[in-house]
């Protein structure tokens, strides 16, 4: 009965290994997902601050003494200053102070959840300062991305098909020269970001055809590239590409609003290093912020890539197994009947 029972587990043994993979995939996703965003609390927004001493200093103690290290308070002399340093992405947010009032600069382009904590923290105080507050965007995101959304599912959208052209490329394409299977993975990156940019032009009035095109297609290569490569290797090493380019991509990007302010710190130091957040940064910033901070994205992107291409394509001339190889030890000889496709290996000795 236990051999019957061994036998009965073991024919289905793959069924089950399917369903424990869903579960242990779907759980470790959530959880760092519900990690990332269950309670999102800002870590070291960058805020300048513009205005005397006198006044700025209580407006310091009472945005701290409320959100303990949410803001990186900055002191600057001019308004000017921090308007140059929002629009090159070095400020998420300032406050203008003055004696009869405050206003608090925004960036909603660069992501709603940074620019509406920036606002709601300080007009708070300002309110338990009693001190009229106005706000003003001075970076706004356009007409038709009125909450500057578009970047991250340009990026998303991309993803997914990108990892399903790698693991063609390195299995279904498996008895295909090298250079064919490379070019594959570039000519669709490259058809990637021309449909992706003129898709994001059209429906959300992106603008910067060739920039976003180029960015996305650099993106789509560096999530193609390793997953051919490890997969070429060995098929189920397509799980490395999705632990480190779902599982923890995704809720390392920060999501559409930008909240990787707000993440626990292993995901924050994360982000710079994983594909998604980092397209999607690069995307708003060519798009909203006249490309500032975008070269080491950018070089990050290019690793990916140039590494998945070179380890693939070293890998393409690896061997095949075809069956038994012929074998020859001491005095034995080993032939194949070529012409016998029915026949087993013939040994004379």
């Amino acid at each position: 009965m236990n051999k019957q029972a061994a036998r009965g587990l073991a024919a289905y043994r793959m069924h089950v290994s399917a369903v424990m993979f869903s579960v242990v995939f779907g759980a470790v996703f959530l959880a760092t997902a519900l990690a990332a965003f269950h309670q999102p609390t800002p870590h070291g927004l960058r805020v300048g601050l513009v205005g005397p001493s006198a006044v700025t200093r209580p407006i310091r103690l009472g945005v701290d003494h409320r959100m303990p290290g949410a803001f990186d308070l900055r002191l600057l002399t001019r308004d000017s200053v921090a308007r140059a340093a929002m629009a090159h992405r070095r400020l998420d947010g300032a406050v203008l102070v003055e004696r009869s009032g405050m206003r608090v600069l925004t960036a909603q382009a660069g992501g709603t959840a940074p620019a509406e904590t920036v606002l709601s923290a300080f007009s708070a105080v300002g309110q338990k300062l009693h001190r009229p507050v106005q706000a003003s965007d001075v970076v706004a995101p356009g007409s038709h991305d009125s909450q500057g959304l578009s970047a991250y599912f340009l990026a998303l959208c991309t993803l997914f098909p990108s990892l399903a052209l790698g693991l063609a490329a390195g299995h279904a394409l498996r008895n295909s020269r090298t250079v064919p299977r490379v070019a594959v993975l570039i000519a669709g990156a490259m058809v990637s970001g021309l449909a992706a940019s003129a898709i994001g032009d059209a429906i959300s009035g992106l603008g910067h055809f060739w920039q976003v095109a180029g960015i996305v297609a650099l993106f789509s290569l560096a999530i193609s590239a390793p997953t051919a490569a490890f997969t070429r290797v060995k098929p189920q090493l397509i799980l490395l590409t999705v632990l480190a380019f779902l599982v923890l991509g995704i809720p390392a990007s920060g999501g559409p609003a930008n909240l990787t302010a707000f993440e626990p710190g292993f995901l924050r130091w994360l982000h710079p290093g994983l594909p998604l957040g980092i397209t999607t940064d690069t995307i708003r910033n060519t798009v909203y912020f006249g490309g500032s901070d975008t070269s080491s994205h950018l070089w990050v992107l290019t690793a990916f890539a140039f590494a998945g291409l070179a380890a693939f394509g070293a890998l393409g001339g690896l061997p095949r197994r075809r069956g038994i190889p012929a074998a020859s030890t001491g005095n034995q000889r080993t032939s194949l009947a070529d012409n016998a496709p029915n026949e087993s290996y013939a040994v004379t000795v």
